[in-house]
């Protein structure tokens, strides 16, 4: 990856990180039968460079995301954590579009979270996606002749209706991921009263101006809004005299961008989809994700 330059011309620096797109671990194929690095991975990369450049004073995360799978985003979150921890600078959440469900999951590893007035939030809750087919297929006299070792080992699959005992095992699940998900927000909203938290933590979304009234996110403001603050935040360690820090960001390709808003995560093509993300094979998966 090269540093690219936006603006700016002091020698400190505040590296610009964007999150496109579905969060997940898989990377997108290539034409020729390669794969490309994953949002996880692309992050990671990101956040190492930045690691061993004692010029960055800052990271904004720009956030336009649904979220992801349930792992990928508490790894990504985990990462955001530990990089603050060894960087010791200020991470900044900067929502775009939309911000939901993993997407907020991950910004609650940073130091402030500010949303573009017109951005979508929220959806925090877990999702296991799941279709029946049973009662099409015996009309057609197809059937299922899975051999298994166990009553549960075809659990979910959409040849076989669900039993009460499965339904039951399936929800405690998704009922143990949230309140991992209801723990993360608790922590990374230390000021929201936690019962307040948990009766609006039922999936739905919010405006900015909804997430600001609950708590949710601590600013309302774009991209320019968004470096005043994070230069103000008390852990941003200015350079005497550095009133004008290089905005950076990096990419894999040559071309340099004009503007914060053309920046993309370099490992995503603009024809990017959640199913070719997260795959279209028949694997159950545990998301945190604003979808339907």
């Amino acid at each position: 990856m090269r540093e690219k330059l936006l603006s700016g011309k002091n020698e400190d620096k505040i590296l610009i990180i964007p999150i496109d797109g579905v969060i997940s671990d898989e990377g997108e194929k290539t034409f020729f039968g390669g794969q490309e690095d994953s949002i996880l991975a692309g992050v990671k990369k990101q956040l190492e460079l930045a690691e061993s450049d004692p010029e960055i004073k800052a990271v904004i995360l720009k956030i336009n995301s649904p979220g992801g799978s349930v792992t990928a985003s508490d790894i990504l979150y985990k990462e955001i954590l530990q990089f603050k921890t060894k960087k010791k600078i200020p991470v900044v959440s900067l929502f775009m579009d939309t911000a939901a469900s993993g997407a907020y999951y991950i910004s609650m590893a940073t130091d402030l979270v500010i949303a573009h007035p017109t951005s979508v939030t929220g959806s925090i809750g877990v999702i296991l996606s799941g279709i029946n087919v049973k009662e099409g297929l015996d009309k057609l006299g197809v059937k299922d002749q899975s051999i298994r070792s166990g009553g549960n080992k075809t659990i979910g699959s959409p040849l076989e209706d669900l039993s009460p005992e499965q339904r039951k095992l399936l929800q405690s699940i998704v009922d143990d991921l949230f309140e991992k998900f209801f723990e993360v927000v608790k922590n990374g909203r230390p000021g929201k009263n936690p019962a307040e938290l948990r009766k609006i933590a039922d999936g739905r979304i919010f405006t900015a101006s909804q997430a600001l009234q609950h708590g949710l996110i601590d600013r309302i403001g774009y991209f320019d809004n968004a470096v005043q603050e994070t230069m103000a935040l008390p852990n941003y360690k200015k350079t005497a005299g550095n009133n004008s820090p290089r905005i950076i960001y990096y990419s894999q390709s040559t071309e340099k961008k004009a503007n914060f808003y053309q920046v993309q995560s370099p490992e995503l093509r603009p024809d990017s989809t959640i199913s070719k993300i997260l795959g279209t094979g028949r694997q159950v998966r545990f998301l945190y994700i604003w979808s339907y």
